[in-house]
């Protein structure tokens, strides 16, 4: 059957008890004032339902699925073998899945969460939180807060959400989306989707100006207003809507080349039946063109490219719904 431990700090070596302070200290069985329990605190190998309090804990699983929760404090989590699900709770959080395909959330306060091997599954919650996938096909959302975001090896798809978040995928072809807030997405190796851009309801982009890097490998890149967009080595394609506009500043793309790029607008043809795209010198660059549908900029190309309207390519927002 599960374990229930509360108030006890454990680190899995001997039995509990209490310090010179009066505090307790785990050795391998739980001990309070009202009973001794034996059974090894290593994780049953049934799994464990461990619960935590109100203080900071050391709370750890076995060898199979476990479902551990700190509740407040700052407590340190390890679920090891098997597909656990772990919850911090309330405080600054460590928590560290292992191996198995792992749930964990860090909710309030600012955690540092990481997956290990397997399929694993992170939230960070409120919080400046640090997620780090390793290894395995995981999904990171930071959720509220400055959190950074790393996927490891795998096809991992990371979320920053709300707040200033740096993401970065590492190896493995991966799907960055920063959300709301001014953020930092690195692909690296691998063909990777990255996404700067958040549309509200009006059609407009509320998102903050974000820094895109592709990395290696061939990337998808979709720029919001304001963005900074480098696709790093390989084809990469670069994504834009014609609801950018020049008075939030247009994307920028810093590395583009006709050879092997692509550069795609999206268009409403609600609002442009038939898009007039041109491209034209940019008045406060000799080195760059700018990019406009039906006079309105909403990119900038530097680098000296050798680029025509005529290499842009239109898609209809309601085909790639239909797609």
């Amino acid at each position: 059957m599960g374990l229930l431990m509360v108030g006890l700090a454990v680190d899995f070596t001997g039995g509990v008890k209490p310090d010179e302070d009066g505090h307790d200290e785990a050795e391998g069985a739980v001990q309070n004032d009202a009973q001794t329990a034996e059974p090894s605190l290593d994780g049953n190998p049934l799994g464990e339902a461990i619960v935590g309090s109100d203080g900071g804990e050391i709370l750890a699983g076995g060898e199979n699925a476990d479902d551990i929760a700190g509740l407040g404090g700052d407590d340190q989590i390890g679920g090891y073998a098997g597909d656990d699900t772990l919850v911090g709770g309330a405080g600054a959080d460590a928590v560290r899945g292992d191996a198995g395909d792992d749930v964990i959330a860090g909710d309030a306060g600012n955690d540092t969460l990481m997956g290990g091997e397997g399929a694993d599954t992170l939230s960070g919650g409120a919080g400046d939180d640090m997620l780090a996938g390793w290894e395995g096909d995981d999904v990171l959302s930071g959720g509220e807060g400055a959190d950074s975001l790393v996927g490891g090896g795998g096809t991992d798809a990371l979320i920053g959400g709300a707040g200033d978040d740096a993401l970065e995928g590492g190896p493995g072809d991966d799907t960055l989306v920063g959300g709301l807030g001014q953020d930092t997405l690195m692909g690296g190796a691998g063909h990777d989707v990255l996404n700067g851009a958040e549309r509200e309801l009006d059609g407009t982009d509320t998102d903050q100006h974000d820094f895109l890097n592709g990395g290696a490998g061939n990337d998808t890149i979709t720029a919001g207003q304001g963005d900074w967009a480098n696709g790093g080595t390989g084809a990469d394609s670069f994504l834009l809507h014609d609801w950018l506009s020049a008075g939030s500043g247009p994307a920028t793309i810093e590395d583009y080349t006709a050879a092997e790029d692509q550069l795609v607008i999206l268009y409403d043809p609600a609002i442009h039946p038939v898009p007039d795209v041109t491209v034209e010198p940019d008045p406060e660059d000799d080195k760059a063109v700018r990019v406009m549908i039906d006079g309105v900029v909403i990119a900038r190309v530097l680098g000296d490219p050798d680029l025509t309207a005529d290499q842009i390519e239109l898609v209809a927002e309601d085909e790639v719904h239909a797609a």
